[in-house]
């Protein structure tokens, strides 16, 4: 049988001009190192890396923060799903699309109604109304490095069928909260608090072959 490469599209809202920046990604262009889809305004970009063991980093612009967020992705999702949704962890909000075409234009449709509606919400008139300005290094992405292993791990667990909650969701996330990281599902609520703080502590976590939210 004839090895089929495999492929799929990638996108990101730029934070400083709105627009949707979409990107090709082939198995055989990461494995010669980064990928950089970079804006037209030149003032954004998003780096995909290969990392260990069959798994990729995104660092990818929040249109929220106006700095970069990152994720690891283990192959089957990067390049198995239809759909695969990057989040800002501080707004829960999407910030970048990887998958089927059809399926990114439908889901950043969507984020374009959502974020237009917070922009009204909040008495803004466009997007750097929303936006933090003159960010100091104490405010930049605390324990990101906890978020980025934890996220991973909650995404391979939802892959495999091994995470549940009472109404069977199937899809979860996570996000900051003032007593720490939190799964949740978007559907029911239920939650799992993870105690950690730094990235070596989440070995114990890392562990984990299933997981239950309520």
């Amino acid at each position: 049988m004839a090895y089929i490469p495999k492929h799929t599209h990638i996108a990101y809202r730029c934070p400083e001009c709105g627009d949707l920046i979409y990107g090709l990604v082939a198995e055989v262009a990461l494995r010669s190192g980064m990928l950089r889809l970079k804006c037209s305004c030149q003032k954004s970009s998003l780096d995909i890396t290969k990392a260990e063991s069959n798994k990729y980093r995104i660092s990818a612009p929040c249109v929220f923060c106006r700095q970069n967020h990152n994720f690891l992705v283990s192959d089957s999702i990067f390049f198995g799903k239809d759909l695969f949704l990057l989040n800002c962890p501080y707004t829960g909000m999407d910030i970048g699309y990887i998958g089927d075409k059809e399926k990114i234009d439908e889901a950043a449709a969507e984020g374009a109604k959502a974020l237009s509606k917070l922009i009204s919400d909040m008495g803004g008139e466009e997007l750097r109304d929303i936006q933090p300005q003159d960010l100091d290094e104490d405010e930049i992405l605390p324990d990101a490095g906890v978020y980025d292993c934890l996220r991973f791990l909650i995404k391979d667990l939802e892959a495999e069928g091994a995470i549940d909650c009472p109404c069977h969701s199937g899809t979860y996330d996570l996000r900051y909260t003032p007593d720490g990281i939190e799964a949740f599902c978007p559907d029911c609520g239920a939650t799992y608090l993870f105690h950690c703080q730094s990235p070596a502590a989440t070995e114990e976590y890392l562990s984990m072959s299933s997981l239950y939210l309520k």
